[in-house]
């Protein structure tokens, strides 16, 4: 027993991850198999035209993600590296500029998309019978737009806040809403054909964004509009642009990789494949939702660790992230890969020729992920982490730079299935390249790890308390060996001590079921002008500062706040906060 070290448990990261994956990727396959289901469904009704139609179409709403992305995603990162630095009111002043922004650019793209249609329908190559469908369809797409770019905003905003099951119900609702819209509005009951499709996109967007800006300023603590009078408006410009670049260029790029491999197949006068092209996109989608759906639920955690300069907590999130990420992407890889010919039959797709392409391509779909999961969840990390270049070159690497050469040579040499072979080209060849420049950036600077962390320069400590009494007494007992160590004066030592025995006792008592197993996360770190302790726990929202304000006054309830009334006497800071929908307590002495 006299050998025991404090130690560091992963249960709050665990469940923090484990919430923010769940909800993450069932909103992104939402997303996704809604844009796969839409397809299927302007297959059946629209045969193998409707397919080439939207295969076509398909760069246009990405550029509406790639807005909406920059803005919605960009400020919410942005926002969360504030709280990481203890700045609410930042956080509010980037939630308030992404928020107009994404108005006025309501009104932009609307009016740019409405004036320059029918030049855009010639630029995506639309022709005749194909041209009058993605007419339809752009028409009424561009009406409903705003919506796109609006959506974002409560999307990305609600899990900052600690809601990620909200922001997923909000995935589901809209997924589902333009599902049965879809299927309805181009069913003999109303025949409205392809523009139907269109128009149930906007109308599902809508509802769900006016539903989510309600819940984001009735339902959240932090998401107020406040005024930005004297604020730095450039520099939060900055900030957000920087962090919602990769996003923003992620969008991009996927519309000019669809537009690239659009045309090189036109060009080598394999324009029946089309409709295979439209079904490989959304497939991709699927799988790409997957790991997009495990980044996204890294990126809220690993921007406030960040913020915190807490580096051994984002090694250990990573790794946990690529752990479950990795297999359920095999997993959903090796399903298309098995059953290649259900899915050509699921999209209506019948001539033999499409069928027998359509399966290969799928394959070597399924394959390109084994490389490109690793390729998007380092994009994803780079951006959080503020190496937002790394980060666009890898988009730029995967979607256009190494993909269309690959798929014009290819193309030109094997036919159709060079243009399929790429993919796994251009994932193979990313990831290398990636590689090879962070093997560079780290020969530059060997302080830097793997993941492209520097060693941290403050002497600091990080354990976890179970929630039993005996367990506090041992970690207020044996943080005096790492005070001894830091150089930390006794009388801070003793407050330390002190301020882990008393507080955590507290949040045992009034925040956690003793019955079950938990772990309470602690960190000290020794700062120029003091030192630093934080406590973070799963347990239900408590804060012990209000706590203490509401009943210092109660003559029963002296007991239970004397503890917390020797803490704030001594501390030069103490703070709770709501972070990750968790309890997140701030002393400084």
């Amino acid at each position: 027993m006299q050998d025991r070290q404090l130690q560091r448990s992963d249960f709050f990261l665990k469940s923090i991850y484990g919430k923010y994956l769940t909800a993450s990727v069932l909103a992104m396959l939402a997303t996704s198999v809604s844009g796969m289901i839409d397809t299927v469904i302007v297959g059946r009704f629209m045969g193998e035209t409707g397919l080439s139609a939207m295969s076509l179409v398909s760069p246009v709403y990405l550029v509406y993600y790639t807005v909406g992305a920059v803005v919605g995603m960009g400020g919410s990162i942005a926002a969360n590296m504030a709280i990481g630095r203890n700045d609410y009111a930042g956080y509010r002043r980037l939630f308030t500029l992404s928020f107009w922004t994404a108005l006025a650019l309501c009104a932009v793209t609307t009016a740019l998309g409405l004036a320059f249609l029918d030049g855009l329908v010639a630029l995506l190559g639309g022709e005749g019978e194909t041209g009058e469908l993605m007419r339809d369809y752009l028409y009424w797409y561009v009406l409903g737009g705003s919506f796109t770019l609006v959506i974002y905003i409560p999307l990305n905003f609600l899990k900052m806040e600690g809601k990620p099951q909200v922001s997923s119900f909000l995935f589901l609702l809209s997924s589902g809403l333009n599902v049965l819209l879809t299927w309805l509005f181009m069913s003999p009951v109303f025949g409205m054909g392809i523009k139907g499709a269109s128009i149930a996109t906007g109308l599902s967007m809508g509802v769900t964004a006016l539903i989510g800006l309600w819940i984001l300023f009735t339902r959240t603590a932090n998401t107020r509009l406040v005024s930005l009078k004297g604020a730095p408006l450039g520099r939060l410009f900055a900030d957000m642009l920087i962090c919602g670049s990769p996003n923003g260029c992620n969008n991009l790029f996927n519309a000019l990789r669809l537009m690239a491999v659009n045309s090189i197949i036109l060009g080598i006068g394999a324009e029946l494949f089309l409709p295979a092209f439209a079904m490989i996109k959304s497939v991709s989608d699927l799988l790409t939702g997957v790991v997009t759906g495990v980044a996204s639920a890294l990126m809220p955690i690993v921007g406030v660790y960040y913020g915190e300069r807490d580096r051994e907590s984002i090694r250990r999130v990573c790794r946990k992230a690529l752990q479950l990420g990795g297999g359920l992407t095999l997993a959903a890889a090796a399903i298309v890969a098995a059953f290649p010919g259900t899915i050509c039959a699921l999209f209506n797709i019948s001539d033999p020729a499409v069928v027998s392409s359509g399966e290969y391509g799928l394959r070597c779909l399924a394959a390109s992920f084994v490389f490109g999961f690793f390729d998007l969840m380092l994009s994803g990390y780079f951006n959080t982490v503020k190496r937002p270049m790394l980060s666009n070159l890898i988009l730029g690497l995967r979607l256009l730079v190494y993909l269309a050469p690959a798929a014009l040579l290819l193309g030109r040499a094997m036919g159709i299935e060079g243009v399929w072979l790429s993919f796994i080209a251009a994932e193979a060849l990313t990831l290398v390249t990636v590689a090879a420049v962070v093997w560079a950036i780290r020969r530059c600077r060997p302080e830097l790890d793997g993941l492209l962390l520097e060693s941290s320069s403050e002497q600091e400590i990080s354990f976890s308390v179970e929630n039993s009494l005996d367990d506090i007494v041992f970690a207020s007992e044996k943080i005096s060996g790492f005070c001894e160590e830091s150089g930390i004066g006794m009388k801070t030592a003793m407050r330390l001590s002190l301020a882990i025995e008393e507080m955590l006792t507290v949040i045992i008592t009034y925040c956690m079921d003793r019955e079950k197993k938990q772990y309470i996360d602690i960190r000290i770190v020794k700062l120029e002008d003091g030192v630093l302790l934080r406590i973070r726990n799963t347990g239900r929202i408590f804060d012990p500062v209000r706590f203490y304000e509401e009943n210092k006054d109660r003559e029963d309830m002296a007991d239970s706040v004397l503890g917390i009334k020797m803490i704030a006497g001594t501390a030069k800071q103490i703070e709770f906060h709501d972070t990750f929908g968790t309890n997140n307590l701030l002393i400084r002495f």
